[in-house]
């Protein structure tokens, strides 16, 4: 399934669904593939919005809160 249509339906399941590890593993993974290991985007350190928007998305979601928490660990791995 793309991982675009995984987010959506995150919001739908438990914080402790294991799919949510699964996918946080093959979000971090992408992303590594896109921007290389060494090259990982950082948020624009001038701007709240970025942390704002970050913020809302989690409060919606236990299991989007614990998605972002797992795919920040495993980039910052």
């Amino acid at each position: 399934m793309p991982v675009g249509r995984c987010l959506q339906q995150s919001v739908q399941v438990d914080a402790e669904d294991p799919r949510i590890g699964k996918l946080a593993h093959r979000i971090a993974e992408a992303t590594r593939a896109r921007n290389g290991s060494d090259e990982l985007p950082e948020l624009d350190a001038t701007s709240e919005i970025p942390a704002l928007i970050q913020g809302t998305v989690n409060a919606a979601s236990p299991a989007r809160q614990r998605l972002d928490m797992l795919i920040r660990a495993q980039l910052e791995a």
